[in-house]
């Protein structure tokens, strides 16, 4: 008996600290899964919330998809120039009054004078031009002017050779472009129209070197230039009746760009 006591004991208390270990290291387990479902709870919460707020506060909403979409973006190496081009997507199709300044509104009411056209996408559309026009150092007067004339303001226009849109473009001709806004459907929504058109309105003024050329360039393509003398006046005359539309200051400065302001 005395001789088999001591293994006896040896084999219990091994038993009971791998019992022990066991229950200790289930426990561990038990308390990480309760404390992970717990958080992961926590940020289900938060996300339905945010959700929430989103969903009832549309600026909200627009800013956390557009801050979502840029860090994508940084992860993904995505350029500013693509970025900017993305951003077209989730700008507003509309604006109110008060988001624009006096030479912005005076254009509005001069375009609506003429073309039948609601005026909260007219204020988105005379937004986006200003901002077109100062990358593209293009008037925007002259960008205003070459939509009225080539679409009357129709986002839907469509000519008998297939040029498309605000700015009507060809979307066959400039496919190219087109592959950032998704493809060439893009050429219906306003912004991405005017994005290419000023684009390709810029490079014809670039390529002829003169504001006139460059309009017959953009009208006719590498044809039939000498045929587009109507167009360019057209085009001039729409140009300067939303100039004389704008408040006087601005129409001094238009005329000699050296008078100071007042």
């Amino acid at each position: 008996m005395p001789t088999n006591t001591l293994p006896d004991n040896a084999s219990h208390l091994a038993a009971r600290f791998w019992r022990g270990l066991r229950t200790f290291t289930g426990d561990i387990a038990r308390g990480f899964i309760n404390i992970s479902h717990h958080s992961f709870a926590l940020l289900g919460l938060m996300a339905v919330l945010i959700a929430l707020l989103a969903l009832a506060r549309p600026e909200i909403r627009t800013l956390t998809v557009q801050n979502v979409q840029s860090w994508l973006f940084k992860r993904l190496h995505i350029t500013e120039e693509e970025d900017a081009k993305q951003q077209v997507l989730l700008r507003s199709l509309a604006a109110q009054s008060s988001e624009l300044d006096a030479q912005q509104m005076a254009l509005v009411q001069a375009i609506r004078s003429k073309y039948r056209v609601a005026p909260e996408p007219l204020n988105a559309i005379v937004l986006e031009v200003f901002d077109l026009a100062n990358r593209a150092k293009l008037e925007p007067t002259l960008i205003l002017a070459v939509i009225g004339i080539e679409s009357n303001y129709n986002p839907f226009a469509n000519s008998p050779i297939g040029a498309k849109g605000l700015m009507q473009v060809v979307p066959e001709v400039h496919s190219e472009l087109f592959t950032p806004y998704g493809g060439t459907m893009a050429i219906f929504d306003p912004k991405t129209n005017l994005r290419i058109g000023v684009k390709i309105l810029k490079k014809c003024i670039d390529l002829t070197g003169k504001l006139e050329d460059g309009l017959r360039l953009f009208k006719a393509g590498e044809d039939s230039l000498s045929l587009e003398a109507d167009y360019i006046s057209r085009v001039l005359a729409e140009q300067a009746r939303l100039k004389n539309a704008l408040p006087q200051p601005l129409k001094q400065r238009d005329i000699d760009p050296k008078k100071p302001d007042r």
